[in-house]
């Protein structure tokens, strides 16, 4: 999700980077500059019920509280406000060494070259989409644990030739082959994406099209997001593309130590029978001191065809984090899940899973 540079800061800022990182800069040429940033987190998971055979305990993991990434962000000031710049993105696995993904992509997170004035900033490449970056505003974590809690599977994005997940849409939450819009006007944000299928014979097969709004004083923040894509979800070697529309809106409000978020994300695909992946989440942030921070957040996701409910996940999450320094955090979480329905084991029974992870994670 790209939390640093996309999210936290402005994007169109030569150096978006979180606070208090050291980075390393290079001077390629008077107001150029490239930066090189990253987060490793490593820790130990324990779930119960993880399969029909029952628990696992776990190293290996893209990062269970914040997503490892390697980067690289380079900027030119083209003068007159205007400047040029590239980002680029890998993910990794802390227990193997792996890339974060199974296509062989090395920058699989983030791979993008733009241009950015007081207009905004136009980017084009792979990206988080623009329903990604709306619900980034209005989630408690704010996309950590992200491979527990289901928002950033359920926000569109590319299924990259596959759909797994039994709930959102599909392998999200990034577009490629995208080109997209980022402004910022005083409180406002707008934004905008057209992702090309390039399939041959069909301009709208495999593509996407989004637009984004939101707002925020500082103290309260509202979005959302619409997307229409036609992704193919066929489950056979023959392609299958469908229309696909999803909305999300949600907002958050944060009082002194306490922040507090909620959203909704409403996924339906047309196909023989209209199918429906609905998200609903409600949670709060306190800061009991400026090291230590405790989170929790409630996360209903349902699945339906046919008006008809075939799969339902109650998830409720706390987590805690202690910095010891501006780029080292502990961290640990506790979890636990309801399934129902066909993503229960076995399909048919209730299963109720247990999760715990403690570990570490450290920005560089």
């Amino acid at each position: 999700m790209t939390i640093y540079g996309t999210f936290d800061r402005d994007p169109h800022s030569p150096s978006a980077e979180p606070e208090g990182s050291q980075f390393r800069k290079v001077t390629l040429a008077p107001q150029s500059s490239v930066s090189i940033y990253g987060t490793i987190d490593g820790g130990v998971r324990h779930l119960t019920n993880a399969t029909v055979a029952g628990s696992v305990t776990k190293i290996g993991s893209n990062g269970e509280y914040y997503n490892n990434r390697l980067g690289f962000k380079g900027t030119e000031d083209l003068g007159g406000g205007m400047n040029a710049h590239f980002h680029l993105e890998a993910g990794f696995n802390t227990g193997t060494g792996a890339l974060d993904n199974k296509d062989g992509r090395v920058f699989n997170r983030l791979s993008s070259v733009g241009i950015a004035g007081p207009f905004g900033s136009i980017d084009f490449g792979r990206q988080p989409s623009v329903a990604c970056k709306a619900v980034y505003a209005y989630e408690p974590f704010q996309y950590r644990y992200v491979h527990i809690i289901p928002l950033a599977g359920a926000v569109a994005g590319n299924n990259d030739g596959q759909v797994s997940r039994p709930f959102g849409t599909v392998d999200g939450p990034r577009f490629s082959n995208a080109v997209q819009y980022f402004g910022k006007f005083g409180g406002f944000t707008a934004s905008a994406e057209y992702a090309m299928g390039e399939v041959a014979g069909s301009s709208s097969n495999g593509s996407a099209k989004a637009i984004g709004l939101g707002y925020t004083d500082g103290t309260f923040s509202i979005g959302g997001a619409y997307t229409r894509q036609n992704p193919n979800v066929a489950t056979t070697g023959t392609p299958d593309y469908r229309e696909q529309d999803q909305v999300t809106f949600g907002g958050a409000y944060k009082i002194g130590d306490i922040r507090i978020a909620g959203g909704y994300i409403n996924t339906t695909t047309q196909t023989t029978v209209t199918n429906q992946a609905k998200n609903i989440w409600l949670g709060a942030r306190y800061d009991f001191t400026r090291a230590t921070s405790l989170t929790a957040g409630y996360y209903r996701t349902t699945l339906e065809t046919s008006a008809r409910e075939i799969a339902r996940r109650n998830l409720l999450i706390v987590g805690a984090t202690y910095a010891l320094s501006s780029r080292t955090s502990l961290y640990a979480d506790i979890d636990q899940a309801i399934l129902h329905g066909l993503v229960s084991l076995p399909p048919g029974r209730q299963t109720r899973q247990t999760g715990t992870s403690i570990g570490i994670s450290h920005m560089f």
